[in-house]
């Protein structure tokens, strides 16, 4: 019988987090009496328990699987470092809400003989490609997994965005700002605005209007085979622009965004019993259904 081939694992931290010195210590403590798994952990990861590591980019080229230990930003930074490179990443959650990460910390050592056997669920997510057209510049922003948005700045005012979706004028927003989020996205940001929850691996995205003058503008959900284009007219109020929660500059009256799905998928790699509605109903605490007694 042939001997199974070693899978290796990229290993990515958030070294701010106080339970990732465990963490590192319990996998390679865990690769050393298992001959089937090797865990490559990444530079910045390694300093902790002052191991040498590797470049994160080399990474890219050269492991199965990736586990990225921290909370759902940790998640959202390490997908915009290694994008477009599609490797499986398994979040733990040693943060705090985690809607991304797959895993508590605790359940880690249990999942990775499934993670060796590749036996988890790999989940394609839709993300966003942002163009940013300011008078002859362009520039392109090629990963945002949970959210853009364009919202005012330092000053009080409202902004004013104009908002067509294949050539087709939507509105012209007067509002606190504007969330295009993905399905991943829509439990961020967007769900504190009062946008809808879209199951994760829906191809849709939702249009949501922080604190609208005009109270009849809602969220709207739309297909992704055509792109948004928000336009900023003249206006005295200062607009920003973030992806992700990172900013992504000012944005000035003439300038133009064309958001579009994404090249590729960033695939996320869960255990065969992660539900999506299981996690709703326990991270929002919702009763499940259940009698609520008295």
């Amino acid at each position: 019988m042939a001997a199974r081939k070693t899978v290796k694992i990229g290993v990515v931290v958030n070294r701010g987090k106080p339970a990732s010195r465990a963490l590192l210590q319990d996998l390679l403590e865990y690769g050393r009496l298992h001959d089937d798994v090797q865990f490559l952990i990444e530079n910045d990861s390694a300093r902790i328990i002052g191991e040498k590591g590797r470049p994160l980019k080399q990474l890219t080229r050269c492991v199965d699987f990736f586990i990225v230990a921290g909370g759902d930003g940790s998640l959202l930074e390490f997908v915009r470092q290694i994008y477009p490179s599609a490797i499986p990443t398994l979040g733990v959650n040693i943060g705090s809400l985690g809607f991304l990460t797959a895993l508590a910390q605790e359940e880690l050592c249990g999942a990775l003989p499934l993670l060796t056997r590749k036996k988890l669920r790999l989940s394609p997510r839709l993300a966003l490609e942002t163009v940013v057209h300011r008078g002859k510049r362009k520039e392109i922003f090629p990963c945002a997994l949970n959210d853009v948005v364009i919202s005012r700045g330092d000053r009080s005012q409202l902004v004013r965005l104009c908002v067509k979706v294949g050539g087709s004028l939507v509105t012209q927003y007067v509002c606190d700002g504007l969330i295009v989020c993905t399905p991943t996205g829509s439990t961020a940001y967007s769900v504190s605005a009062g946008g809808p929850i879209i199951a994760p691996e829906t191809r849709s995205l939702s249009l949501t209007p922080i604190c609208p003058h005009t109270l009849t503008n809602r969220s709207i959900v739309i297909g992704t085979s055509e792109n948004i284009r928000i336009e900023i007219p003249p206006q005295d109020a200062s607009v920003i622009l973030q992806f992700d929660g990172q900013p992504g500059g000012k944005l000035c009256p003439g300038d133009w965004v064309e958001i579009r799905p994404a090249h590729s998928p960033v695939v996320l790699a869960y255990t065969e019993d992660t539900d999506f509605f299981a996690v709703l109903r326990h991270k929002l605490r919702w009763n499940g259904g259940e009698r609520v007694k008295n």
